[in-house]
This record gives structure tokens, C-alpha cells and sequence, in this order.
């Protein structure tokens, strides 16, 4: 038979029972010691390991990522511009806007595209503007070819720290990707693929 606490309803309208399990580890004689006094609206009820019983606040530990913004597509293929200065605007490119100004920004773009020209080589920009101003370089990407055309699998990853004062909550982070050649052939850029660009908001 069960053995179990049962307290009837102070109405008599039904009741409310305790049971214990059918045996404990190791046959273990177990005694809990309930609390001193009601918890608050929301707390539960902990164990220290020992029979003791209190009331706990759980706590949720904060996000990390607070928030997350991306671009798939919709970019220029092909450049026949030459120089390092004159790279092509992609079109991959992200606003974003910190929630907190102590954010760190993770930045990963991924993408196939290469020089067609055999010796030639092959770059990335990323680029960041804030509010719409200030024009930066913040990370590159080189690749040289030797090997008739060396179109490959691209990859970009930079961690934007904020500035100096944290970033404004209320001014917009753009990214975008610029890419080009070093003077002959054809820098080619979302080959046969669908580009991405990704930004997460991280908490530092």
C-alpha cells in the first residue's frame, strides 16, 4: 500500500496528499526540512542537498546575442575594373542598429568568386559606415592565383568593437562588401552561388 499524507480540504471539498516513492536510493531514510516562511510570488522551492527546503528566485542568465541582421543575394557578379583602388561595390551589404553601446558586432560574410587571370589576385573590402558617415575600411581579404582562375569558396570574418564612447543607440551600422583585382582579368564575385552577409550584436 502507498504511503502517503493526505490533508483534507478545510470545506471538506476534496484533499491534497503526499506520496512517497515505492523506495529511495540505496534505501535511504530521507527527512526535508520545509522553510522558515512564504517565498515570493514566482519563487520556487530548492534543495541544499542536505533536507533543507528554502524559496529561490531563478535566474536567467542575459543573452548573448542580442540581436541579428543579414543579407542573402541580390549582388554584382562581375568587375572588369583593374587597380586596388578601384574595387566594386557588391551590393552585400547590412544596417544594423546596437541596442547597447557596449556591443561587440561579429561580422561574417561567405561567398565563391576568385580573378579569372592565372597569377593575378583576388581581393575583399569590408567597409563601414555609422549614421551614414565616416566612410572605413575595417578588414580585407586577399587571395592570390596561380592556377587558371582560382575561383573559390570566400570567407570574411571581423569582430567590430565598439568606439570610442560605445556605440549610439540610435545611429545605424552599415557593412557592405567591395571587391575587385589587382589590374587584369576578371574579378568575379557570387560565382555560381547565393552570397551572405551576417552581423550579430553580441554582448561582450
Amino acid at each position: 500500500m502507498a504511503a502517503k499524507i493526505k490533508l483534507n480540504a478545510a470545506s471538506g471539498g476534496g484533499s491534497v496528499a503526499l506520496e512517497a516513492p515505492t523506495s529511495t536510493t540505496n534505501n535511504d531514510n530521507l527527512e526535508f526540512k520545509l522553510p522558515v516562511a512564504d517565498g515570493s510570488n514566482g519563487q520556487f522551492m530548492k534543495t541544499d542537498g542536505s533536507g533543507n527546503l528554502a524559496f529561490a528566485t531563478l535566474t536567467i542568465p542575459p543573452e548573448k546575442i542580442r540581436q541579428f541582421a543579414y543579407k542573402r543575394g541580390g549582388v554584382t557578379t562581375t568587375s572588369n575594373s583593374g587597380g586596388w583602388t578601384d574595387s566594386v561595390e557588391s551590393g552585400l551589404n547590412v544596417d544594423i542598429t546596437p541596442t547597447a553601446s557596449d556591443s561587440l558586432l561579429l561580422i561574417q560574410m561567405h561567398s565563391v568568386g576568385g580573378n579569372t587571370q592565372s597569377g593575378r589576385s583576388f581581393f575583399l573590402r569590408l567597409r563601414r559606415k555609422i549614421n551614414n558617415s565616416g566612410d572605413t575600411g575595417v578588414a580585407s581579404f586577399q587571395v592570390g592565383d596561380g592556377n587558371n582562375g582560382g575561383i573559390q569558396s570566400l570567407a570574411l570574418t571581423h569582430v567590430d568593437a565598439p568606439p570610442t564612447g560605445g556605440w549610439n543607440t540610435s545611429h545605424v551600422v552599415n557593412y557592405r562588401i567591395r571587391f575587385g583585382q589587382d589590374g587584369s582579368g576578371t574579378a568575379r564575385f557570387d560565382y555560381a552561388t547565393t552570397s551572405v552577409l551576417y552581423v550579430f550584436e553580441i554582448a561582450p
